[in-house]
């Protein structure tokens, strides 16, 4: 299979690369920054990414590249919008020009807004609570019609809180925060009262369920969460992370609430399971531990 990846230079965009290579794929990875051997495009930029796909012509688009900071979100939210449902336009009509036989969109658990009934499942209703929810609920829209009007077949994934080794700190992941703060034996930031709940999906399972999706083509035209199926409260992870570290207990510094932050997140995600045979691999608490070795190596 000869399949293209947008934000390939991104978090979850190089662990998707690396997995889609090792099924023996061929991969034209594709960012706005040119590092790890991507092609610099800017998804925006309908002329130059039709005719790298023009070229290229791949057989799947894997579309990953956007904003993803909900809070960020609410202070300029004209940027989400323009990158992620424009950009989402602009990436399906280039593959709808190069005869691109399968869109695969990843789209976020922020769609769901803030849940009415636990777990969240794909027949939830979608009331985004923030741009960035609002803007992949675009995305997801275009999608469809591009489903409905040209006969591009998609797979929509709405995946849960992600996390692993090589995520930035600084800009998304409560996880990596936590890590990196604990390592370097700081006060971690709870914002609001560390009571809200998240589930957590490790990145290598998220890259493994759409290798799967692209490569077997097993199921077309429908959505799916992704999402590890246990809800957390983030004081809960506090404490997971500081016993695994063995640093003691460290008082965290708490904050208000962020703008766009939901309360409760519990995902199901049996739908996944039995469409792709697929389940996750990778526990938190065994994970965490990989991750404090992978920041003490940085350090």
């Amino acid at each position: 299979m000869k399949a293209l990846v947008t934000g390939a230079a991104g978090f979850v965009g190089r662990h998707l690369v690396r997995r889609l290579k090792e099924t023996g794929a061929e991969v034209i990875a594709v960012d706005i920054r040119p590092v790890g051997g991507a092609i610099r495009v800017d998804v925006t930029d309908g002329r130059s990414l039709s005719a790298l796909m023009m070229k290229e012509r791949p057989e799947a688009v894997f579309h990953l590249a956007a904003h993803i900071s909900a809070p960020e979100s609410v202070v300029d939210p004209i940027k989400y919008f323009h990158n992620n449902a424009i950009g989402t336009a602009v990436a399906l009509e280039a593959a709808r020009q190069a005869d691109v036989s399968l869109f695969i969109y990843i789209s976020s658990l922020a769609v769901y807004g803030e849940p009415t009934v636990l777990p969240i499942t794909e027949a939830s209703p979608v009331a985004p609570v923030n741009p960035y929810g609002a803007s992949k609920l675009m995305g997801e829209e275009a999608v469809k019609v591009y489903n409905a009007t040209y006969g591009l077949h998609y797979l929509i994934f709405r995946p849960s809180n992600i996390y692993g080794i090589g995520q930035n700190p600084e800009y998304a992941g409560v996880i990596a925060a936590f890590v990196k703060a604990v390592s370097e034996g700081r006060r971690p930031i709870i914002y609001g009262d560390g009571l809200q709940t998240r589930d957590f999906i490790d990145v290598k399972d998220v890259a493994e369920l759409l290798a799967i999706a692209g490569t077997k083509r097993k199921v077309i035209d429908q959505t799916f969460n992704v999402s590890s199926g246990i809800s957390v409260n983030i004081r809960e992870l506090l404490g997971t992370v500081t016993s695994a570290a063995k640093k003691g207990q460290l008082i965290p510094i708490y904050k208000p609430k962020r703008p766009g932050d939901i309360r409760r997140s519990e995902v199901s995600n049996q739908r996944a399971r039995e469409a792709f045979n697929w389940s996750p691999r990778y526990r938190l608490s065994e994970e965490i531990h990989e991750l404090l070795k992978w920041q003490a190596d940085e350090r």
